[in-house]
């Protein structure tokens, strides 16, 4: 009876230790925002920073995963329409018509009919247009010095990075029954942008930027 009362005991305790080291931990929602936020942390800080062209006083708040992807879809669609571009300009500084080249090479297992290859051509860029919006409004990473704010956006071209400054306060959720994103949508004072709430460093530094500046 005395052993079934220490073992009922020591169940107990270890049951109640267990529940108070797991509401104590810091759980993350997401894994890529942990890798961000572990004991290295500070090290990739001062390297964004400095990759960046930023002053130090600047504090990391927001990081956006999947960077390496957008550049690389960035990267292929600069590619792809540049060839397009070398093609159509090469056809209109020619007197060579571009439908006479097709016709000596094989095309039949990728299209019926020559012509098709212009409605190929033309949603090439229609998706290209598509990736280049999804670059302007994603912002890879938000830093902040007080009251002031820099977004980092990546460049249209295919390296270096756009700047853009807004204080606190100027932003805005962008409403638009069109956009079936529009629950992620932002307005950083004049540019709308996509922000995922899951990324920022702490959930209290994505609602400081509503804020209305001090005075």
């Amino acid at each position: 009876m005395s052993a079934a009362l220490l073992r009922n005991t020591f169940k107990c305790i270890n049951l109640r230790l267990n529940t108070t080291a797991f509401t104590k931990r810091n759980i993350c929602t997401s894994p890529l925002r942990c890798k961000w936020r572990n004991t290295g942390s500070a090290d990739v800080e001062r390297t964004l920073l400095k990759r960046d062209n930023l002053p130090a006083h600047y504090q990391l708040i927001y990081r956006a995963p999947l960077e390496k992807y957008v550049t690389w879809t960035k990267n292929v669609s600069t590619f792809t329409v540049s060839v397009i571009a070398l093609i159509a300009g090469y056809q209109l500084a020619t007197s060579i018509n571009f439908m006479n080249l097709v016709r000596k090479i094989d095309v039949g297992v990728l299209v019926s009919n020559e012509a098709d290859l212009y409605f190929f051509a033309a949603g090439f860029v229609l998706i290209n247009l598509a990736i280049r919006i999804f670059v302007f409004k994603y912002p890879l990473r938000i830093y902040k010095s007080g009251d002031k704010y820099v977004a980092v956006f990546g460049s249209q071209m295919p390296v270096g990075t756009v700047k853009h400054y807004f204080q606190r306060g100027q932003i805005a959720e962008y409403k638009n029954v069109l956009n079936p994103w529009s629950h992620v949508i932002f307005k950083l004072d004049k540019r709308s942008s996509m922000l995922m709430i899951d990324y920022f460093k702490t959930p209290s530094e994505f609602h400081e930027m509503f804020q209305e500046r001090q005075t």
